[in-house]
């Protein structure tokens, strides 16, 4: 897909997940994070917890899959509740700093 085709791609997904919300509503779409990361939380917990074996191919593709699925209702969610992306960003620049001062003391 050439980068013309991935922008396109992007307004009509983003004009279809503003839909699901003026369709289904907020409080559904609310309920259908809360399952999907149900679902994600399922699909980490069935990768490997070792390093030594890799990740069977399904366990791989439903974990893409799932992240997905988060990240669009994440998505609608952040429209529903008019959180800009920037906002969102400011909290991990924060979370990232206080990460860094816990490594440093390891």
């Amino acid at each position: 897909m050439n980068s013309e085709d991935k922008v396109l791609a992007r307004i009509d997904i983003k004009h279809t997940f503003n839909q699901s919300i003026i369709k289904y509503g907020k409080e559904p779409q609310c309920r259908q994070l809360m399952e999907e990361c149900a679902e994600l939380i399922q699909a980490v917990n069935k990768m490997p917890r070792y390093e030594d074996r890799p990740a069977e191919p399904k366990y791989y593709a439903n974990l893409i899959e799932e992240i997905a699925d988060v990240e669009i209702m994440l998505y609608q969610l952040k429209v529903m509740f008019n959180i800009s992306d920037d906002e969102v960003f400011a909290f991990k620049v924060e979370k990232a700093k206080r990460e860094q001062e816990r490594l440093k003391k390891l």
